[in-house]
């Protein structure tokens, strides 16, 4: 189980970094000994075996150190991002049942204790992003974990020597990183509390010379404008992959693997993974991870895993695909955004990949539900009939947009994901 895994890292990892921050550094033996200080505290509060934990902190050191001493102490933390919306965290913090909340500021008190590791069900709840109605909370048993880690573990040939880590604590992305990195004795690397905050990422980039990372495409789209020439393995992961971002990336980082991992918070992180290739369109999601398989059924795709913690062994994921006869999946977007254009079903993502094939765009995004505007932000001004002309080449005359709306920046989800449905609202 991946708690013994990390246990043992924690003994034998000795003064070898664990996790920086711009504030400090977290040896090994820092990190046990300060997870092993929180479950004692646990202990104190009689938190029991499987009881919720609320983790409401930062992207930081002390977020990771909480994580690790929940599962020490045989609940199951659920973690609430500091820097998300007052409204969003008071949500989640009254669904997740959570008696007993570590802070910071509860954290920096602790003395040095010892303790051992208590066996548990679960590891953590995760609550489901969504731009409309209350976030869904999804628990993840210890056992889901520890395959969807030893399926990284064996999917991977290269482990994470230094990973930048780019997710919020409250989205499973980041599990990803966290669990791969420290199971295998690495270092995590923690740019700022905002992991969309592309100058921080850059500066650490440049400090700790990160080997792995994994972020939304169109964060990586922003940071690819610079460089981290040390990375060797890239991921990308939670949109969409526009196929003119894995030919930038191809440009800019020649001697780094670019993956684009695709799955749903319910399966624990991933279920299907590809290598990407220049010139792929779509790109595909690949094939299932180890000990995955899938099915479509009217189109739609299919997971059965021991990943699967919702709705039973198979779980229906909303989102439509294809099955080449090169064996890859390729993902058509979501069951419930497809547009209907003018008798024409199209997807969002394809006009928004469109127009980032324009190199004066670099974001695109367009609402749901659709009103005929194309959101971009440029790199430098462009003519709206520039524009048209460009997408008249690429995409059916119904599907492009009417006007063409210049922005700073697109409305994001907390998990950094485009918020369509902020683009298609009112005052979109």
């Amino acid at each position: 189980m991946i708690c013994e895994t990390l246990a043992a890292r924690l003994r034998s990892g000795g003064e070898t970094p664990a996790v920086v921050d711009p504030e400090r550094t977290l040896t090994y033996a820092d990190l046990d000994g300060l997870s092993s200080a929180v479950a004692c505290h646990l202990a104190r509060q009689a938190v029991a075996v499987g009881e919720p934990v609320l983790v409401h902190t930062r992207l930081s050191r002390w977020a990771v150190a909480a994580m690790l001493g929940v599962l020490r102490a045989g609940a199951r933390y659920v973690p609430v991002d500091a820097a998300f919306p007052a409204a969003r965290r008071e949500l989640m913090a009254d669904a997740s049942g959570a008696r007993v909340t570590l802070t910071e500021e509860v954290l920096a008190t602790l003395r040095p204790a010892r303790s051992g590791w208590r066996d548990g069900p679960d590891a953590y709840t995760m609550f489901t992003s969504g731009s409309t109605g209350v976030p869904k909370a999804v628990t993840v048993s210890r056992a889901a974990l520890t395959y969807s880690t030893d399926a990284r573990l064996e999917y991977y040939d290269r482990p994470p020597r230094r990973f930048l880590l780019c997710s919020s604590i409250s989205f499973d992305s980041s599990v990803a990183g966290i669990y791969w990195t420290l199971c295998t004795g690495g270092t995590l690397i923690i740019a700022g509390d905002r992991p969309f905050d592309v100058r921080a990422l850059v500066r650490a980039g440049a400090a700790h010379r990160p080997t792995h990372t994994l972020m939304v495409p169109s964060l990586y789209r922003l940071v690819l404008r610079s460089s981290l020439p040390s990375l060797t393995t890239v991921i990308v992961a939670g949109e969409s992959c526009p196929p003119g971002l894995v030919d930038l990336h191809h440009q800019r980082m020649p001697d780094a693997t670019l993956y684009n991992e695709y799955g749903p918070t319910e399966c624990t992180v991933w279920s299907t993974v590809h290598r990407c290739a220049v010139g792929e369109d779509p790109v595909p999601i690949g094939r299932p991870i180890p000990g995955t398989t899938v099915s479509i059924d009217g189109g739609e795709l299919c997971i059965s895993s021991p990943g699967v913690v919702s709705g039973g062994p198979v779980y229906r994921t909303g989102d439509r695909v294809s099955l080449g006869a090169d064996g890859l999946l390729r993902y058509h977007g979501r069951v419930d955004e497809q547009l209907k254009i003018g008798g024409m079903r199209v997807e969002p993502a394809e006009i928004e990949h469109a127009l980032m094939a324009h190199p004066a765009v670099l974001l695109a995004g367009v609402g749901v539900p659709y009103r005929g505007v194309a959101y971009v932000v440029c790199a430098e001004p462009v003519d709206p009939r520039a524009l048209r002309a460009h997408l008249l080449d690429r995409l059916p005359a119904v599907a492009v947009p009417t006007v063409f709306e210049r922005v700073q920046r697109l409305p994001a989800l907390p998990n950094g994901k485009l918020d369509r449905r902020a683009l298609g609202g009112p005052d979109g």
